[in-house]
């Protein structure tokens, strides 16, 4: 499958229905984006999440909620390291 789109001013794309139907992808979830030797695999972070559930034993109890924050928090601790660093937030 081989798909086009349109970057926008403000660096958006759209994913085409096709893949985002293949992938489950639903309106306001959330994607995660791997760049590897300069291409970029988009991944489902709903479906990524729940394919490691049950990977590692462990007597916590699975708290879906906890486990999807937690990555967004990652993710956009990773994003912020990208960034120079007089565009991080500011924290009191």
């Amino acid at each position: 499958m081989i798909y086009t789109s349109t970057l926008t001013s403000k660096g958006q794309a759209t994913i085409p229905a096709p893949i985002r139907k293949k992938l489950g992808i639903l309106s306001g979830q959330k994607v995660v984006f791997d760049v590897t030797n300069g291409e970029v695999v988009i991944k489902n972070q709903a479906k990524l999440i729940d394919e490691l559930y049950g990977s590692l034993k462990t007597n916590i109890k699975w708290n879906k909620k906890r486990a999807y924050g937690a990555v967004g928090k990652i993710l956009a601790e990773d994003y912020l390291k990208t960034l120079p660093k007089k565009y991080w937030p500011k924290v009191k």
